[in-house]
């Protein structure tokens, strides 16, 4: 008996095999791109299981917030790829972090990866695992320069930097507008800021008291002095003379309100941006952001951004934060603790620092501020930056100068 078709029935048929064909490359890899039920059954477990403790200090300020949500995130992605190892991020303070080991707290206590302060030597040198050997030239050679002679001491890489933060000059706009200071495009000079700090430092009439507007403010935290940015030296030289000697002019002309240089931030942001009475603040990007959401809120003013005058490479940044792994037999361990601060180095990890207003410390994934113009100018005066806290000698000498300064505006007399 033969089997009859029918001709529709045979175009249906055609029809379907022409989509399979046409289809089948999209849908293969759509197939493909689903999980295999079976790997968990087949992944290779790691050598070692258990919890990481890591001690997370915000030494350096964010431009929103802290570092923990961005850290977060960091620490989940290993995890995934790390079954069975779990990262327990504690975040402590300064101070206790001290008490712990000017207590001699026991092994058992200190955790295995810990935050690095600035300026301080907390931590012993001979209790932090040096690195070295973990990291090739290739590696060390995507470092910022700055933020690697941070991590180094006495010629061992005790630690791994991962983001930046960077000092900025925030402008007052609607203050200059009115004093007709016109802010430049790109680079600020020295002669332009002094104009500009003069013009913005006056006195004002409201019925029979006086509002005084200083020019300039700033402030000074045991983990981050932007004075010393600004009396950095250009030229070879460690101090800049000439802008320290500004500082000085600006004093004499009553441009600095009393007690500036013992200021906290949140007394120098609240005489700037509470109550509208400072030109020019000398801050980190967490003044930006603070003020855009007081603009969305309805408050705040319009303000210019701008990086620190510099002639030259030379300048000096304190804002460089870094984590170390402390000694351990464990060798498996370490090897994962290394792996997840490698991984904080990974391009798509350094590119989410925007999301805090950060800045990355490699330098293979380009400018992420493109779109942010005033974010962008800070990104691109990085360069400018060569001095760092590892440069112990350096440190000496501006902090001798930081405290000859603090001195004299302590006593001369305000010629106004």
């Amino acid at each position: 008996m033969s089997l009859k078709v029918k001709p529709f029935t045979l175009f249906l048929y055609a029809a379907l095999l022409v989509i399979l064909l046409l289809g089948w490359p999209a849908l293969s890899k759509s197939l493909m791109s689903f999980p295999d039920p079976l790997e968990p059954l087949f992944r290779k477990k790691p050598e070692w299981t258990g919890l990481i403790t890591l001690w997370n200090v915000n030494f350096i300020d964010c431009g929103t917030g802290s570092n923990t949500r961005w850290l977060n995130l960091q620490v989940e992605q290993f995890e995934k790829q790390n079954p069975g190892v779990f990262i327990d991020v504690r975040n402590i303070t300064p101070d206790r972090m001290k008490m712990y080991f000017q207590g001699n707290a026991g092994d058992n206590v200190l955790p295995d990866i810990i935050a690095l302060p600035i300026y301080e030597d907390i931590i012993p040198h001979d209790l932090l695992v040096d690195l070295d050997d973990f990291f090739s030239q290739e590696d060390l050679r995507k470092l910022n320069p700055v933020a690697y002679k941070h991590v180094v001491r006495d010629g061992k890489m005790i630690g791994v930097p991962y983001m930046m933060g960077v000092y900025a000059l925030v402008f007052n706009a609607q203050l200059a507008h009115e004093k007709e200071v016109i802010i430049p495009e790109g680079q600020l000079d020295y002669t332009f800021l002094d104009s500009a700090v003069r013009a913005m430092t006056f006195t004002e009439k409201e019925g029979r008291a006086e509002k005084r507007y200083y020019g300039f403010c700033t402030y000074s935290a045991p983990y981050s002095r932007p004075l010393l940015s600004i009396i950095h030296g250009n030229q070879g030289k460690i101090v800049d003379e000439r802008a320290y000697g500004y500082l000085i002019q600006w004093h004499r002309a009553g441009a600095f309100p009393p007690g500036m240089m013992d200021f906290s931030y949140n007394q120098a942001w609240g005489l700037f941006a509470g109550q509208g009475r400072v030109g020019v603040m000398l801050a980190n990007t967490r003044a930006i952001y603070q003020m855009r959401a007081l603009q969305q809120s309805g408050k705040g003013f319009e303000i210019a951004v701008k990086g620190l005058p510099a002639d030259k490479k030379g300048m000096f940044l304190d804002q460089i934060a870094a984590f170390g792994i402390l000694r351990t037999d464990n060798h498996v361990k370490l090897e994962l603790c290394v792996s997840f601060l490698k991984g904080l180095l990974e391009d798509k990890a350094q590119q989410e620092l925007k999301s805090i207003g950060m800045f990355p410390v490699i330098n293979t994934v380009g400018d992420i501020y493109a779109d942010d113009p005033q974010m962008h100018q800070l990104e691109t005066s990085l360069k400018n930056y060569v001095y760092g806290p590892g440069d112990e000698q350096a440190v000496r000498l501006l902090e001798n100068e930081y405290d000859r300064l603090k001195q004299e505006l302590n006593t001369q007399a305000i010629d106004h």
